[in-house]
């Protein structure tokens, strides 16, 4: 009786033991083979380039791409960029039990000035193959010894440069700050946005000529993200350009080649920001300053839509598209004289002109006393 209790009792452990084991390791997992093997899981190739893909196995496997028209891939693992977008390249051995995904971006052709910028800042800009955009290098760029002067932007147009633009002004430890939004056309060549937060001592020349601000480089707790739309002219939707990353900026800038389709008023253009002060007080601040250029608050987040923000703690979430004759607000444009654009171009033919008119009455006069 004593050695069938015994026995009866070893088989129910042994029991409990295997329902233990059951429990805690999945169904299959002694059987199961392990995920194919990839030394990373993203790629970049130039259009119209190839870049073969490997996999860490011994077993058949099949190809595929989610996007031909971005990027094709052969039996071998070679992709070759169609169209600057990015595709899903899938592998699978063909029993279709282990697979692996790698993300392919397709870029620009390499050029050498491209190639150059994108390794190292050249007057302060940058590119960015995976996001097609040039934009600034602000940690460390020229530009931070020239601040920002309002007659910056009333000689804009003299160089067929014509943006909208919001400056939001507000007093902060001591401190008179400006917050300035610009999007629009950047002369013949390119289109894009820009975000500057500058700041000098506290006084009565806000907003004059006058006044000059210094940028806001030693603020380590001030972050900018702002990434770009533009109207598609046959659907109307708006698709996105460009997003220069969220990031301790005093000078969040990105620039598109190209020309907007209009000029003028930019409604055109999009902006979506994430702006992070250095405490909340600031954030409020800065809020009302929003309001008073025509901004709508809105209560979350995903209530953000056109020309609103949503403040949470030091952070503003805003969109800007059509408020550009408001309080702080203006329409940049080319200023015409006579039928001829005034611009920088221009101004130099006209001033050379003047200086060859110049040196032909002085050469004819000294000439004329030679003869004498």
């Amino acid at each position: 009786m004593q050695r069938t209790c015994k026995r009866t009792l070893s088989a129910f452990l042994a029991m409990l033991l295997i329902c233990a084991y059951a429990a805690l390791v999945p169904v299959g997992a002694q059987d199961a083979e392990p995920l194919l093997e990839i030394t990373a899981n993203t790629h970049r190739v130039h259009r119209n380039e190839t870049l073969t893909l490997s996999v860490n196995t011994d077993d058949p496997v099949t190809w595929s791409s989610n996007d031909e028209g971005i990027a094709v891939v052969s039996d071998t693992g070679v992709v070759k960029g169609i169209a600057i977008g990015s595709a899903i390249i899938t592998v699978q051995t063909k029993d279709q039990k282990r697979s692996a995904e790698f993300t392919v971006n397709v870029v620009r052709p390499s050029r050498f000035w491209r190639d150059l910028l994108e390794k190292k800042s050249i007057l302060g800009y940058r590119y960015n193959y995976d996001g097609d955009y040039y934009y600034t290098d602000d940690v460390d760029c020229w530009q931070k010894y020239f601040g920002f002067n309002f007659i910056y932007d009333t000689i804009a147009p003299l160089y067929w440069i014509e943006y909208d633009y919001v400056r939001v002004f507000f007093t902060y430890e001591g401190k008179d700050w400006m917050v300035q939004m610009w999007k629009g056309q950047y002369g013949l060549v390119f289109y894009g946005s820009e975000i500057g937060v500058y700041n000098k001592p506290e006084g009565k020349s806000t907003a004059s000529l006058i006044a000059h601000y210094g940028a806001a480089t030693d603020e380590p707790d001030i972050k900018i993200g702002n990434t770009m739309y533009r109207q598609n002219a046959r659907s109307g939707e708006y698709e996105m350009e460009y997003t220069h990353p969220y990031d301790t900026h005093w000078w969040n800038a990105g620039f598109i080649p190209g020309h907007l389709r209009r000029t003028g008023r930019c409604d055109e253009l999009r902006t979506v920001s994430h702006i992070t002060l250095k405490d909340e007080q600031m954030a409020a601040l800065f809020a009302e300053g929003l309001d008073e250029c025509g901004f709508r608050a809105v209560r979350k987040m995903e209530a953000v839509g056109n020309d609103s923000y949503y403040r949470s703690g030091k952070d503003v979430y805003l969109q800007w598209q059509d408020i550009s004759q408001g309080v702080n607000t203006h329409v940049t444009q080319t200023v015409f004289w006579g039928g001829v654009a005034m611009n920088g171009f221009f101004l130099l033919l006209i001033l050379g002109f003047i200086l060859m008119l110049a040196l032909a009455v002085v050469g004819g006069g000294a000439f004329l006393l030679f003869l004498i």
